[in-house]
């Protein structure tokens, strides 16, 4: 397929790494982070606590960055780490960046639970067993300091002896200007060039670029994102086109070379979630 233009709003690191294999594949990329990540897995608190995911019957990773910044920590556990938890994903992306750092929970005969269909989120995980009766289950919940609690307060109300860990930080990011002018003119201008893509995966995203970028081009312009809530946010703030995809790069690259690929060059044509 020939490139597109995207606009990723996905937290760093991540974000740069998906720029860099889509520029790989003939894109072109703007990308327009509005946090960074940073691991916290191998400082106190959060170590101490991961040092007792042995004793753990469940082990909840909530997202990529969880992953990314938990799996480190974990594996270079003394001894080495040999999990006896079974691992809880709440979304593909999820199960990929385990897979991508050596931890297939299939290859590895490791017990697992995933979502079997969207929405990919925490409720579609509890609605599951074991966690749809987890009483007396021992369940660590490993996350950013902030998210949402909801959920846990439901598994708690059921009877598992939760414990949450904050493995990463979120900080706030400026949007370069560079960047905003060159999406801004990807978006009011879309007939200068090849057709624009823009992929969001949290409401902050959605948020803050609702006010860094013109409305005028929201209408046509096609909004890819990972969560019913989130295809409604995007709504509200005048995006109408707007794709339901699935998390992490495996996603991504599904809905740009099929539905959403054609949805792009129909110009305005594609299925809306």
């Amino acid at each position: 397929m020939r490139g597109v233009r995207i606009v990723l709003t996905q937290p760093q690191p991540r974000c740069a790494a998906l720029a860099q294999a889509l520029r790989a594949r003939g894109h072109e990329v703007v990308a327009l982070p509005v946090r960074h990540l940073t691991p916290l897995a191998a400082q106190s608190p959060a170590a101490e606590a991961l040092a007792a995911s042995r004793e753990a019957d469940w082990l909840i990773f909530v997202s990529p960055g969880a992953v990314e910044a938990a799996l480190p920590v974990l594996l270079a556990q003394p001894g080495g780490w040999q999990p006896r938890a079974g691992l809880a994903m709440i979304g593909p992306g999820t199960a990929t960046a385990l897979r991508d750092r050596g931890l297939d929970p299939e290859a590895l005969a490791l017990r697992w639970c995933l979502p079997e269909s969207p929405p990919f989120d925490a409720g579609a995980l509890i609605a599951q067993p074991p966690f749809d009766r987890p009483a007396g289950l021992r369940m660590m919940v490993l996350r950013g300091e902030r998210g949402r609690d909801d959920w846990i307060d439901t598994l708690r109300a059921r009877g598992a002896q939760l414990s949450v860990v904050a493995v990463h930080q979120a900080t706030a990011l400026s949007l370069p200007r560079a960047d905003l002018s060159r999406a801004a003119d990807w978006l009011v201008r879309p007939a200068d060039g090849p057709p624009a893509v823009f992929v969001f995966t949290a409401r902050d995203a959605i948020e803050q670029l609702a006010e860094a970028l013109p409305e005028a081009g929201r209408a046509l312009a096609l909004a890819l994102t990972v969560h019913p809530r989130l295809a409604e946010a995007l709504r509200q703030r005048g995006w109408a086109r707007v794709r339901l995809i699935e998390p992490g790069e495996a996603g991504l690259l599904a809905a740009l070379e099929s539905g959403a690929r054609e949805g792009i060059d129909a110009g305005g044509s594609a299925r809306s979630s």
